[in-house]
């Protein structure tokens, strides 16, 4: 089955990752971006996601949304509560929105789900400086090296 990807989120969190995402990969029909503004309200967002998913019958759908418990994501897990074939997620990175994409087709939705949760929590790393001896350094400056 056909997975779609919907990223949602607050403000221009979706058009936002969907600039750089298509950057790196190109366009794609199923993966879809839809920003929840402050023009919009739930029902409102809602209304955008129920057109998106009916545009893709008989497709698996994987919300994935900014923040945990926000707007968005209440809204897409209402819609996916009662539907097998739809999942939610929330906090991701862009890699591992890429790397979902390419896996999407042959993953089960609820394995997709949890790829990409554990692949962000993988691809989340803090840069570790490295220390330098500075007397070393001068010494080597001084001898010429």
């Amino acid at each position: 089955m056909k997975t779609l990807i919907i990223v949602t989120g607050h403000g221009n969190y979706a058009t936002g990752l969907q600039s750089t995402i298509e950057l790196l990969a190109g366009e794609n029909p199923e993966l879809q971006f839809v920003d929840f503004t402050g023009n919009d309200t739930d029902l409102s967002l809602k209304e955008k996601l129920v057109h998106l998913i009916n545009e893709h019958r008989d497709t698996s759908i994987l919300f994935i949304c900014d923040i945990l418990g926000g707007t968005p994501f209440k809204v897409a897990a209402e819609l996916a509560n009662s539907q097998d074939e739809m999942e939610v997620v929330a906090g991701c990175n862009v890699g591992s929105i890429l790397e979902s994409f390419f896996q999407k087709d042959s993953l089960p939705i609820s394995e997709l789900a949890e790829f990409i949760v554990d692949l962000s929590k993988k691809a989340t790393g803090k840069f570790q400086k490295i220390v330098v001896d500075e007397v070393k350094i001068n010494q080597e400056v001084e001898e010429g090296i």
